[in-house]
């Protein structure tokens, strides 16, 4: 029994690195070619290629009724022995969901492309994208809640080097002309779907069963209540950008989602620790020896994510002129509220872990769309009023909002289950780190102009940080 319980752990931790290596890769990869982009294409360019990730990011939720979200795990666990059918089962409906979509968008294609800023062409590459990119989605998430690493790795990485190198030679071969931003997400997405559709008839062959009453009943319970989250957190990380864009102009938008996709870089690493940890946390929640490993590791990973953050924050200014030009430049200070903002989603990812596990994602649902709603308002008082950049503190405040009801409700759900006080997170600790977290973030404001103030404090966290890591290392072979 033990033996069985250290080889599961190995295995965790071998899944866990390799897909946090390949994450890392894939997404570094992608910023690495930005400066690439920021000096070939326009800001308005460069606006035109923000739009469309945010718009198809933020309809994919709904197009794919939300099937491969947190729920997905959790199907895995109830059909074990089905996995095969349940797969084919639910790629089927989504692919029907894609099919009612493109109709949708067929009947008035005109009024639709006003509403994103998007042609028809674009828009008919996000649709095609809806029919076949929930098979990758699928197929990965199922290659990490098994712990199988390698074929997962090789696609993960090999789409990226693929789908990046063609993408900066169609842009360097069509510098000068007005297909840039066409050519590059063109030349991007025609990789990404190759592998899908692969997926996607490999998923069909495989499992057989493409309409099943008992697979999309248990499936749609869980998943239908997360689209309204799912779609509230895409509100997030779009909401800002289309109303820039509406307010201020495309040029604004690339601009401002530039220096956003560099302060993401800390959710590749978040990513990779939070789909290796949700089947460690399943695997585990209910096991007394369990819990305590839940709230040490937990609490360990939190810290050292945030200090990643930190780090990003302090090193924004040498790393936007790296990766953009002067037109970018002095946007900086919005890095350090989009730094905190972005920690928030990790804290509210591991209190919606706890509430999907007892399958109450409308608790999910609730907190995000006040969440969202938050910060449309609040967007839309600020941004005419105090530019831009002011949509980096509303949103900081709105993911407070979301990462603070969902702890209250996880914990609420959660005593009813066990019949007691007993937390799974040690929610005291995730309180002073995540108020410390932004507190640090925000004092790098000042320090911008202090190059050795501010190399002194990147270096102390480098030092806390390598020292966590071999503690937790040896805390996890133990």
């Amino acid at each position: 029994m033990k033996h069985a319980k250290k080889k599961e752990v190995s295995q965790g931790m071998k899944s866990a690195v390799v897909y946090t290596l390949a994450s890392v890769f894939s997404r570094g990869l992608a910023f690495i070619t930005v400066p690439i982009f920021t000096r070939l294409m326009t800001t308005s360019e460069m606006g035109t290629v923000n739009l469309f990730t945010t718009w198809q990011t933020m309809i994919n939720v709904v197009v794919t009724l939300a099937l491969t979200s947190g729920g997905y795990m959790v199907a895995l666990k109830e059909f074990e022995k089905e996995r095969n059918q349940y797969e084919s089962s639910v790629l089927t409906l989504t692919s029907f969901s894609a099919l009612a979509c493109f109709v949708i968008y067929f009947i008035n294609p005109s009024f639709w492309n006003s509403i994103t800023g998007l042609d028809e062409s674009l828009s008919l590459l996000m649709l095609f994208g809806f029919l076949f990119t929930p098979a990758t989605d699928f197929w990965l998430a199922r290659q990490r809640f098994e712990y199988k690493y390698v074929k997962a790795a090789l696609v993960i990485i090999g789409s990226a080097v693929l789908a990046s190198a063609l993408s900066v030679a169609v842009v360097i071969m069509l510098h000068g002309t007005d297909n840039v931003a066409h050519g590059r997400l063109f030349a991007n997405y025609s990789v990404l779907y190759v592998v899908a559709i692969i997926l996607w008839f490999y998923t069909m062959i495989r499992g057989k069963v493409f309409i099943s009453k008992k697979y999309w009943k248990f499936s749609l319970a869980l998943s239908l209540p997360l689209i309204a989250n799912s779609f509230a957190v895409q509100v997030f990380n779009a909401a800002d950008r289309i109303m820039i864009g509406n307010m201020v102009g495309h040029s604004a938008v690339g601009i401002y989602g530039t220096l956003s996709s560099i302060s993401m870089i800390s959710t590749i690493v978040w990513g990779a620790i939070n789909t290796s940890f949700i089947p460690f946390l399943y695997r585990n929640i209910d096991d007394d020896e369990g819990k305590k490993k839940i709230k040490d590791i937990s609490i360990r990973l939190l810290f050292a994510y945030s200090l990643v953050c930190i780090g990003i924050t302090y090193f924004a200014p040498e790393v936007v002129r790296i990766v953009a030009t002067e037109e970018y430049y002095s946007a900086i200070y919005i890095m350090p509220p989009l730094a905190g903002g972005i920690f928030q989603i990790a804290i509210s990812n591991m209190y919606s872990n706890v509430l999907l596990y007892h399958k109450k994602s409308s608790f999910i649902m609730i907190s995000s769309i006040a969440a969202a709603c938050t910060n449309v308002v609040l967007n839309a008082i600020f941004i005419p009023w105090m530019g831009y950049m002011s949509a980096a503190y509303t949103t900081l405040f709105a993911y407070f909002v979301l990462s603070g009801i969902q702890m209250f409700v996880s914990r609420r759900v959660h005593f009813r289950f066990v019949n007691g006080k007993e937390t799974v997170y040690p929610d005291a600790i995730v309180l002073l780190i995540s108020g410390g977290m932004t507190v640090v973030c925000l004092l790098a404001l000042p320090l911008y102009k202090l190059y050795l103030i501010r190399f002194a404090i990147i270096c102390l966290i480098f030092v806390v940080f390598l020292i966590l890591f071999k503690k937790n290392k040896e805390m996890m072979s133990r």
